[in-house]
């Protein structure tokens, strides 16, 4: 990757190393895999272990600008890369101070019906400034990408698309059932996939940390679990231990209503999992080769292949060609070299 000595500070993630969801983890294969570049990194959340160069944010817009202006300018900072919509107002302000700002939108949360429609019309609006204002602005799912080079042609938006590392050996199921792994939060379809699960008297799984910032529906999802025969959820999981961790099941499921490029997903693939998947335009576009599709707003999980078991290795080798970390990686070096 060349011999540049790059200063790079991320912000946005909520925690490093990661042990919440698919930003954090991509950010955490970003300082990990470029030896090249000297990364820095503002966390939402207080830092639970002791890293070089790892801070947390201030609360509040100003006091973050203050903060991430003056740390920039006092370790000479090349590139500031703001990850989430909700930075984006951040980073353009940042760019007004004068630094060099990329953003990845990860997934358009204006998409969501759960939030009021102003609030989706202002998050829309923010994408739009952030794709005529700020240096680079990538998305990682294709369906967004389309969409936002049709509103705004003149300008240049990439696409960089997640990957992850193939390590081990496939998956070698010791649990009946399914799996979800990710965040316990509305957008996912949790209840609805609980009633699923219920309906079809599945065995299901769930991974991962309740929403912090909705305790009432983190209530409701305990509630339902409680009362469920075939639903438990199991807790969150340290970023090392995720793949051991699909490994013991044989299909993986989301159903979530919008996505940007679920690094879950593409977690699930590496290990050999059989796919079952919401039918929304950012999952078909990973083209998927063993996997099933349902609608998130009728969840059917009767249809599921019975030789399941034998299937999803195909998941496995295309995931390798398709969406590897070596590749992801490297479009964000050619990014940060093209603008240094």
């Amino acid at each position: 990757m060349g011999d540049i000595r790059l200063r790079v500070l991320h912000v946005g993630p909520k925690n490093y190393p990661p042990n919440h969801g698919g930003v954090e983890k991509i950010v955490y294969d970003l300082v990990t895999g470029m030896p090249e570049v000297e990364n820095h990194i503002f966390t939402e959340w207080e830092p639970q272990i002791d890293c070089p160069r790892v801070m947390a944010l201030p609360k509040g817009l100003f006091h973050q600008l203050r903060t991430v202006h003056a740390y920039a300018i006092k370790e000479s900072i090349d590139i500031i890369h703001v990850h989430k919509e909700t930075f984006i107002p951040l980073g353009l302000l940042l760019k007004l101070f004068g630094h060099r700002c990329v953003v990845t939108i990860h997934g358009c949360a204006w998409r969501l019906a759960r939030w009021p429609f102003y609030k989706r019309m202002i998050l829309f609006v923010f994408d739009c400034l952030a794709c005529c204002l700020l240096d680079r602005t990538v998305f990682v799912g294709e369906h967004d990408w389309r969409l936002f080079k049709r509103i705004i042609p003149f300008r240049k938006l990439c696409l960089i698309r997640n990957g992850v590392h193939i390590r081990g050996e496939p998956r070698a199921p010791k649990e009946d059932g399914m799996i979800y792994l990710g965040r316990i939060s509305p957008e996912k379809n949790i209840v609805g996939l609980i009633k699923a699960a219920e309906t079809a008297k599945v065995k299901l799984d769930l991974y991962g940390s309740f929403d912090r910032r909705d305790t009432k529906f983190s209530e409701i999802v305990r509630q339902i679990i409680q009362n469920s025969h075939y639903v438990q959820w199991k807790g969150p999981v340290a970023f090392n231990a995720v793949p051991e961790t699909l490994s013991r099941y044989p299909v993986f499921i989301n159903a979530s209503f919008s996505e940007g490029l679920p690094t879950s997903v593409l977690e699930a693939t590496a290990k050999g999992l059989y796919l079952v998947l919401s039918d929304i335009p950012q999952h078909r576009l990973l083209r998927m080769p063993d996997c099933m599709y349902v609608s998130p707003h009728q969840i059917d999980l009767t249809g599921i292949p019975r030789d399941h078991e034998r299937l999803g290795l195909a998941n496995r080798e295309y995931v390798e060609q398709e969406f590897s970390a070596s590749k992801m990686i490297e479009g964000y070096f050619k990014l940060y070299k093209d603008l240094s």
